[in-house]
């Protein structure tokens, strides 16, 4: 494990899904050495929230975050730090997630936003961080978040598996978990094809390296294409106490700023488990 304690934000804004985050974060931050950063912002045009938020106002917030954590059931030497910002959501959850180096965000969604998550220009704060996060996002939904032990590492052929790999391996390392990697293959082409097993091998042998227990497994299935994957995953996630599910919001090309994989949001919209999301990185090189 890396000396170095990784940092989870947690954007709040007093909800039953922030309160849910913020008990999971400070009951285990001990189990799991990360630092914690609750963050508010007090939602204002950007033009006007320097006039009218008062520096009164944003520390009788400060307060009342501070008095909510000393409230709740935590190890003594949990180590958070309360952030109070104005402006657009969104925006300073992101800025506040890169000025103090957050690892991973965790956030509630509700059924309301998960419908506006797809939407390539609006939608909810939870669907604009899942999209523009340059780091992992966790998302999951009222009362269903818990031990992060099992992580669900599902493969497919996009160029930034790699990414995602990378990924699992420092995310079972700040849980201690298991990292169970799966590749879906059709019934009807027979057999598994070298592609697919070399992905698993090099895949399996290299979170193995890295001291991390795994498991990997083949699935077959009666149809084929996307949404047959889906429904092996969320159905695996299901059937083997999986309490994390990773996912990239994009497959092959950086096509628009605010887009989103209808793959990845049918698994934010569908799985009961907890999902993490990762944007992935493109370089100069990538097709725009």
């Amino acid at each position: 494990m890396n000396s170095i304690r990784p940092t989870v934000l947690i954007p709040f804004n007093f909800d039953i899904e922030s309160r849910a985050a913020l008990t999971f974060a400070l009951n285990h931050t001990i189990d799991y050495r990360y630092n914690i950063i609750v963050l508010h912002v007090i939602e204002r045009s950007e033009r006007l929230a320097e006039v009218i938020v008062k520096d009164d106002v944003i520390q009788m917030v400060k307060n009342e975050l501070l008095d909510l954590i000393e409230k709740t059931d935590k190890k003594d030497d949990a180590h958070v730090d309360i952030v109070v910002k104005t402006g657009k959501a969104y925006k300073e959850i992101l800025k506040v997630s890169l000025e103090h180096g957050a690892d991973f965000i965790i956030m509630g969604t509700r059924e309301r936003e998960e419908k506006a998550i797809s939407k390539p220009k609006l939608g909810s704060v939870a669907g604009k961080i899942i999209r523009l996060s340059p780091i992992p996002v966790i998302t999951f939904r009222e009362g269903n978040l818990s031990f992060v032990k099992n992580i669900l590492l599902p493969l497919d052929f996009a160029k930034r598996i790699q990414q995602k790999v990378s990924y699992a391996i420092k995310l079972a390392k700040v849980f201690d978990a298991t990292v169970h990697v799966i590749s879906v293959v059709w019934k009807k082409k027979e057999q598994i094809s070298r592609r697919q097993l070399d992905l698993m091998e090099k895949t399996t042998r290299q979170i193995e390296a890295e001291g991390i227990k795994t498991t990997s497994k083949f699935i077959s299935t009666e149809g084929g294409g996307k949404k047959m994957f889906l429904i092996e995953v969320i159905k695996y996630a299901n059937n083997n106490d999986i309490d994390l599910i990773m996912i990239m919001t994009q497959s092959e090309k950086p096509l628009v700023k605010y887009f989103m994989s209808a793959s990845a949001y049918s698994v934010i919209r569908k799985s009961s488990t907890p999902v993490l999301t990762i944007t992935p990185k493109y370089s100069g090189n990538d097709e725009d």
